[in-house]
């Protein structure tokens, strides 16, 4: 019995190597090259390759006879569990952190606002705590104007006729055509900043985050008003560009 399952395991691990080894194969590879890199039998070789045929997970090339994966095995990987979008986030706002120590975080819109669902905090004695699940107007902060600016034309539309531009401290956008001039602004660079307009003493610095054509996300610097210098700032546009671009690979 003992042997039996020894022999059942070394088997299906056998089975798994040749599905590693042609998943990332430059070429589809032939028997002869199983065979040979593989080191299996060529009798449990051949059996294991007809199995793996039979279920779908190994396929033949007509004019070659050599193998390729199977349509069950892309059936099985689109079964499985997708890692959400604040797991996939999460590593990278943590690492855009750390590079600026400035604190960073990502927001995904809710109604007429936007919310941290991934945030790193700066270690430095000044810096903004963005806490998750804090919400703030679209209006009002970097990440929302970023929201705003990927709006189709009637939604904006409609949003700036029903919003009321309530004050959340003395610096706040109280003007539509000044909101509307920042989106614009916003739609042709791909930045978007808050200037102590959410929080007395913080400036803001956001960029927008897309995966299949599809609007997901922003990704933002919080930073005190005294670090955010013109120097700075180029270096925070840059970073964010870059994480942005690594964030929306990760989404593919």
């Amino acid at each position: 019995m003992k042997r039996n399952d020894a022999s059942t395991v070394k088997s299906l691990n056998r089975g798994l190597d040749i599905l590693e080894y042609i998943a990332t194969a430059q070429n589809a590879p032939s028997f002869s090259q199983l065979l040979k890199d593989l080191d299996i039998p060529r009798s449990s070789l051949f059996h294991l390759l007809s199995n793996l045929q039979l279920r779908g997970f190994l396929a033949r090339e007509p004019t070659n006879e050599r193998y390729r994966l199977g349509p069950n095995l892309a059936k099985l990987a689109k079964a499985a569990p997708q890692p959400s979008l604040v797991t996939t986030v999460s590593p990278f706002v943590r690492q855009l952190s750390a590079e600026l120590n400035e604190t960073c975080g990502f927001y995904v819109q809710v109604e007429e606002a936007v919310e941290v669902v991934s945030s790193a905090i700066s270690t430095q004695a000044l810096s903004y705590t963005m806490k998750v699940g804090a919400r703030a107007p679209l209006y009002a902060v970097s990440s929302g104007k970023i929201v705003l600016a990927q709006m189709e034309s009637d939604l904006l539309r409609q949003y700036l006729t029903r919003i009321v531009l309530a004050p959340v401290t003395t610096r706040t956008i109280r003007s539509k055509s000044r909101l509307l001039q920042e989106i614009r602004s916003v739609k042709a660079s791909g930045f978007a900043y808050s200037n102590e307009e959410f929080t007395y003493g913080i400036t803001a610095v956001a960029t927008g985050i897309h995966s299949h054509g599809r609007f997901i996300g922003a990704l933002n610097v919080a930073v005190p008003t005294v670090r955010f210098t013109p120097d700075r700032a180029a270096a925070f546009r840059d970073a964010l560009r870059v994480t942005a671009q690594a964030i929306a690979q990760a989404l593919k």
